[in-house]
């Protein structure tokens, strides 16, 4: 038998093994945050218990004790950059945000799941004028939090 295997150049960032069947509840405490950002941490925290729980059948819980396995995060970097500008100042920015990932069976301490460099960015857009001033920081960073989440929890509960 004959196998002819070819490389793409392209891999994943994460290292996940399957989820053992021994884990029924995931522990996910507030992320860490290493940045300047308020509330980044708890944004992303929330995002990814949601969508643990939206599609999983995963009991989650803060606390480390009460879970077979253990999710922490540290946000490592957040940048705001415009890329568009309008009357002198930026009008669209590009938000960018860095973290560490971490998913350990609670019981073994065995690694589950790791990404060191886990990259998202978002484009916002702010309106200038004065009738219409409108934040869109905030929605753009429930966004981000959706995708980083959406993506972090696929990479976890994929086996590879």
């Amino acid at each position: 038998m004959l196998a002819v295997t070819s490389a793409c150049g392209y891999r994943l960032a994460g290292k996940a093994t399957a989820i053992p069947a021994s884990v029924d509840s995931i522990a996910v405490p507030i992320f860490t945050n290493k940045t300047t950002k308020y509330r980044l941490e708890q944004r992303l925290t929330a995002a990814v218990v949601d969508e643990f729980v939206a599609r999983t059948k995963y009991r989650i819980v803060s606390d480390a004790s009460q879970a077979k396995a253990l999710l922490t995060g540290d946000v490592t970097e957040f940048t705001a950059t415009p890329v568009i500008f309008a009357g002198g100042a930026g009008s669209t920015f590009l938000v960018t945000v860095r973290m560490r990932v971490l998913l350990r069976d609670t019981t073994t301490q065995k690694l589950l799941f790791e990404n060191t460099n886990f990259y998202f960015r978002e484009e916002f857009e702010i309106s200038r004028g004065s009738k219409e001033f409108f934040p869109e920081e905030g929605p753009a960073m429930d966004r981000l939090s959706r995708e980083f989440s959406r993506t972090l929890v696929s990479n976890i509960l994929e086996s590879f």
